[in-house]
């Protein structure tokens, strides 16, 4: 991998387009910040969660270890999105965030392949997890994580 692509990689940039993403493919709805960690995290590796796709980040034998730190980069990406006016934020028993009018604009210029699988793999995991609760999908994670400690996938 060229000396770019690593840069680019779980950058700011990348961590913020996602996030933009994620909320640009549920059409409104409010999300905590726990739960746009934990639904990215499943879109990025749709695989290990009973989605018809392949991993987004590849097959990271570790990638239940980066949860912590994408956690850190999520709340720092959001923070800097609100910021920027492309997500708003409300508050109704906790913070709640949803993707800006400016930032739905801002993101439907991106037309990568990256996005538009990304965009796909969004809607049919918020489609088949929407009744889940922020605890559930912790959960749902936590399970996944064990399973492949043991050896499954």
């Amino acid at each position: 991998m060229d000396r770019m692509n690593r840069s680019i990689i779980n950058s700011i940039f990348e961590v913020e387009t996602r996030v933009l993403l994620l909320l640009q493919s549920v059409r409104k709805k409010p999300f905590t910040a726990e739960r746009i960690v934990t639904m990215d995290f499943i879109v990025c590796y749709a695989e290990s969660f009973q989605l018809p796709f392949l991993n987004l980040q590849g097959d990271n034998k570790n990638r239940f270890s980066e949860l912590a730190s994408r956690h850190m980069r999520i709340h720092s990406a959001i923070k800097d999105l609100v910021t920027r006016g492309l997500l708003d934020v409300s508050v109704n028993n906790g913070y709640l965030f949803t993707i800006s009018e400016m930032g739905s604009k801002y993101i439907r210029k991106l037309k990568s392949d990256y996005a538009t699988r990304y965009r796909e793999i969004a809607a049919a995991a918020n489609k088949l997890y929407r009744d889940y609760s922020d605890d559930d999908l912790e959960r749902l994670i936590q399970d996944a994580t064990l399973r492949s400690i043991k050896g499954g996938r």
